[in-house]
């Protein structure tokens, strides 16, 4: 993510780790507070639920035949609605916390993934507990009808179906949301694999634990497709403005002192060639730009990347960087950052090995 921001400032990184953790506390005690309300009614809230769909009136049709189960479910169900209650406020506050930190099309796509996850959410609820399940109720008691035979209903598998299906809801929208913020702030990249298969695991497991006893042989399926769908939909994030969002810069002897370097592989809008793929120099940022002097998205993140990897030496790889603008350069050097172009746009024999040549810089012990 580049924050985008016009004045300078000094990025506190672990104060914004704080910031994170504050809002999944306050989230937290939130749903804990809505559980608690919600578990002062969630009986009647059942009984009137059993009276719309027309098979509570008579409670000899009406059968619990595991009371544990009958508890299990009724806490199942305290806790979904808890966190339906709690959702809108933990979206508003994630987003008020990326806001400053998004490009325009970042910004849009996760606004757009909290609205509908927000939205979508509590109406697919709805949906299923009001119209959904009644319908398959009547459905069955068609298809099963036998005569001279009398009926009861399982009030925990028909209250389990539900519960099933929120959770399903529920978790998949959690995971679109947790691993699209992963991958704007970068931490799922190609390098960093292991943590989208953590999330990927810990969520498939949660809901496999959760789903109740009548999705039994349909667990791990309904599991892993949920995840993987979840997953799927969470790759739609816009890509990264410098091609990347993780950076592995260290120190390096470069002409004689210890410095942090970063090229810039630019294409000046195709007109450049690019670094080779063999080009490989550990410890080096390389951002890719189309057009840095033009690209108003670039040169911010650029000086993102200088200030938050405190960047000493800056190359660009297209030009000799003096079309950079002049607020830009003045940028650079107030955060002590020394530029340099290899202007390779304007020579008119460079090959790879050339290119490689220019990128081999001169290393002291």
């Amino acid at each position: 993510m580049s924050s985008l921001v016009k004045n300078d400032f000094s990025f506190d990184f672990t104060n914004h780790l704080i910031q994170l953790r504050s809002i999944f506390q306050k989230s937290a005690l939130m749903v804990i507070i809505s559980s608690i309300i919600l578990s002062f009614f969630i009986d009647d809230l059942i009984l009137l639920w059993f009276e719309f769909i027309n098979i509570g009136h008579n409670s000899l049709n009406l059968t619990n035949y595991s009371p544990s189960d009958w508890l299990s479910i009724r806490f199942s169900l305290v806790l979904i609605l808890a966190c339906i209650v709690v959702l809108p406020f933990f979206s508003i506050m994630l987003r008020k916390f990326t806001i400053i930190g998004m490009t325009s099309k970042e910004n849009l796509w996760f606004t757009l993934t909290l609205f509908f996850s927000t939205t979508l959410t509590p109406l697919i609820f709805i949906l299923v507990w009001i119209y959904i399940i009644p319908l398959w109720i009547e459905l069955f008691e068609i298809a099963s009808l036998v005569e001279s035979v009398g009926k009861r209903y399982d009030a925990v598998s028909i209250l389990g179906i539900g519960i099933g299906i929120s959770w399903v809801i529920l978790i998949g929208n959690m995971v679109i949301m947790t691993l699209g913020f992963a991958r704007l702030v970068g931490l799922v990249e190609n390098g960093q694999a292991k943590f989208r298969i953590r999330i990927m695991l810990i969520s498939t497991s949660i809901l496999i634990l959760s789903l109740p006893f009548v999705y039994d042989g349909l667990r791990v399926f309904i599991s892993v497709i949920t995840i993987l769908i979840a997953d799927r939909i969470s790759t739609t994030v816009p890509n990264p403005i410098l091609g990347t969002r993780i950076f592995e810069v260290s120190d390096v002897s470069f002409k004689g002192k210890i410095s942090r370097i970063g090229v810039i592989d630019c294409s000046c809008e195709g007109s450049s060639p690019t670094i080779p793929d063999s080009w490989n120099y550990e410890g080096v940022a390389n951002p890719k730009c189309n057009a840095i002097c033009l690209n108003s998205f670039e040169q911010y993140a650029i000086i993102d990347l200088i200030v938050e990897k405190k960047l000493s030496q800056l190359i660009i790889t297209g030009c000799d960087a003096s079309p950079l603008p002049v607020w830009m350069q003045e940028r650079i050097k107030n955060n002590r950052c020394e530029f340099s172009g290899l202007n390779w746009l304007d020579s008119s024999n460079i090959n790879e090995d050339g290119m490689l040549k220019s990128l081999q810089f001169p290393l002291e012990e």
